[in-house]
Parts: C-alpha cells; structure tokens; sequence
C-alpha cells in the first residue's frame, strides 16, 4: 500500500559517486570537520554563538572516543552530501539526515539512530481542511488532503523527496494542481506560510520545535491512508550520519560504537535535553 520512493534520482546522482577518487579532509587529521545545518532542532541549532544539538552531541563523544577535535560548520543542507562525498572540506554530515539509495551512492553512512515521523504545518484556522483520524488513532494529515496545495520544503531534505515522489505519476498529488515550494531554511519556509505556501512537511521534532510559541499554526503527523481496508502507514524516516567513503574507517567504527554505547535510551535523553524535557544526563 505505501508507497516507496521510487529513487530514481539515484540513478540520476551516480555519475557524481566518486568513491575511492579524493582522500578526506587532509588538511588536519588532528580535527573532525563535521558539516550540519544547524536550523533542525533539537539535532543542530545555535545557542548563543554555539552550534548544539543531539548530533553535536554524538560527534563530540566520537572526537573524545578518538582524541580529536570536532569542528562544526553550518552548512546549506542540500550541499552536504556532495561535500561529504568529496571529502575536502569536511569529513562527516551530521545533520538529521536521513538513509536513502541516492545518498548512499555518494557516502557512507553510520548505523540508525533515530527514527523520525514526517509532520505538516498548517494554520489553524484550516485545521478542518486537513486533520483527519487515522487508524492509529490519532490526529494526522493524509497526502490525499494536500492536493491542490503549495507545499513548502527544505531543498534536499526526505520531506523534498517524499513530495518529489506524491507528485510523480502514480503518486497521491499525480494529476493535481499541486505545487512544491523549496527553501533552504526552514524559518524562511514558516514565514511563507503567512503568505504564498498552504503546508509545510518536515520532521515531527523540528515541526514542534518551530511553531512552539508561534500564534496561529498546529501540526499533525503525515500518512498514506490505507486502500481496500488496510491500515493507514505514517510518512516515517531514519538518521544516520553520513563519512566520506574514503575515509579512514576508524571513524565510521567510532561513530558506530557511541552510537550503540548510547543505545535507543541514551539517545532519547539526549532528545529529551536538547527539548528542554531533561537535564539528559
């Protein structure tokens, strides 16, 4: 019933996987570049001059885990993978980033961390218009509901994908009036939202996170809604941390064991304090 990205695109980004062909981030081995964009709370965002997060979080444990140095640098998101590919500038993208083929025809990606539901942001004067009860029984916007719509997206995010995938043939937007609008920040695409877009699809957290104490916006997880009496499926994807594939697989290894010695709980906790939930310790 759900339907999977079709990927295409993979096929489409090959030509540009340059595996084996540039050495990494040779300029210090002594220091991590980590590449993130750092407008994706609670995984990346600034505090005061500071890049923080839960990905800032792992990386750190992955430097004092190798006795190196993490540098952070915020980055456009859409760019992050073609850099981390090359492997010139940065070593790895931290950056909430989801596991598709098209990406891992360009890095190498750490083990799942963390699993995250697609959310829309409406405003809520036009919760009607889109708020349905699922199977799952909650509140959730189904694809069907945003035809006919400006849907707003991060450029090169897995919402951009997924909406890529609805508006191609044999998607649930095919044949609609249906329009994506990208943006390269997320607080530029809420305030699109005051004007030229109807939604905006991003991640459940973020999504909270960026209409928390704004006037006039709800959110609702994003589903396919079930055929011929099946179960409705929620839009859902997982983060990884993307290397360089020539990179020295120590730090693959590195990135790999935090991540398992943090466990599904100590990743939480790490959520829950960068929510505000928790002190995370």
């Amino acid at each position: 019933m759900k339907k999977l990205l079709t990927l295409l695109v993979a096929l489409l980004m090959s030509v540009t996987c340059i595996f084996g062909l540039t050495a990494c981030n040779e300029g210090n081995k002594d220091t991590i570049v980590v590449y993130t964009e750092a407008g994706f709370a609670p995984f990346e965002y600034v505090e005061g001059n500071k890049i923080v997060g839960v990905d800032v979080d792992i990386m750190n444990l992955v430097g004092q885990k190798l006795g190196k140095t993490v540098k952070f640098e915020s980055v456009s998101f859409d760019t992050i993978c073609d850099q981390v590919s090359s492997g010139k500038l940065c070593d790895v993208g931290a950056a909430g980033l989801s596991i598709t083929e098209a990406r891992k025809q360009q890095v190498a990606f750490s083990n799942e961390y963390y699993t995250a539901n697609l959310y829309v942001i409406y405003k809520t004067n036009e919760s009607a218009t889109y708020e349905s009860t699922t199977t799952d029984n909650v509140t959730g916007v189904y694809w069907n509901s945003l035809r006919d719509k400006v849907i707003a997206v991060q450029n090169g995010t897995t919402a951009d994908l997924f909406l890529g995938d609805e508006l191609a043939e044999g998607g649930s937007l095919y044949g609609s009036s249906a329009a994506k609008t990208g943006f390269s920040s997320l607080s530029y695409a809420l305030e699109d939202l005051n004007s030229n877009s109807d939604v905006l699809i991003i991640d459940e957290l973020p999504a909270k996170m960026l209409i928390e104490g704004e006037d006039g916006f709800e959110c609702a997880p994003l589903y396919w809604q079930g055929e011929n009496g099946e179960d409705d499926e929620p839009s859902k994807d997982v983060y990884a941390i993307a290397v360089c594939p020539t990179q020295d697989a120590r730090l693959l290894y590195a990135i790999n064991e935090v991540i398992a010695e943090l466990g599904e709980e100590g990743i939480q906790n790490l959520v829950n304090k960068h929510l505000g939930l928790t002190d995370g310790e």
